[in-house]
């Protein structure tokens, strides 16, 4: 998905770790130069002189393996309730895991004074406590998911019933 992404050789995934974190391999300019449209806000995510059968499409390509690769934010200002969120995700991982490509966000929490920091790629999983929320700042959870083909209103409504 990424034809500028690194690629490299290993004997039993040994590698350095300075090989594989903090890579910074998302460059926009980059991005730009090889798909020109992608900050192109029609809600469908395009491709150089290739078909595709979307209605916005007046000319024949073909569909790529990422062609359906999407994103959506969540935001909530009512604090989650852990149990209800961690039975709902875990539902949902196990569905959808395949095609959950990236998931991550900083959440409002029941039950506790910080913050809890969130985030998987496919069927893996983790949070931790992050920091205090300040005073006098807006506790607020935003989670982005980026997949291919979500059911973003399954997601949505999933979401919004594990709040408190």
């Amino acid at each position: 998905m990424n034809p500028r992404a690194p690629q490299k050789v290993v004997h039993f995934g040994e590698v350095s770790l300075a090989e594989v974190f903090d890579l910074r391999g998302f460059n926009l300019n980059a991005k730009l130069d090889i798909d020109p449209d992608f900050l192109a806000d029609d809600g469908h995510h395009h491709h150089d002189g290739e078909h595709c059968d979307h209605p916005s499409h007046k000319h024949g390509h073909h569909h790529h393996h990422d062609d359906d690769v999407k994103s959506f934010v969540f935001k909530s200002k009512r604090p989650f309730d852990p149990a209800k969120l961690e039975d709902f995700l875990g539902t949902i991982v196990n569905i959808y895991g395949p095609k959950m490509l990236r998931y991550k966000g900083v959440l409002n929490m029941r039950g506790t004074e910080r913050k809890v920091i969130f985030q998987g790629v496919h069927q893996l999983m983790g949070s931790d406590l992050g920091p205090e929320w300040s005073k006098g700042e807006e506790r607020m959870s935003k989670m982005v998911f980026i997949g291919i083909d979500l059911p973003k209103d399954i997601l949505m409504q999933g979401l919004e019933q594990s709040l408190v």
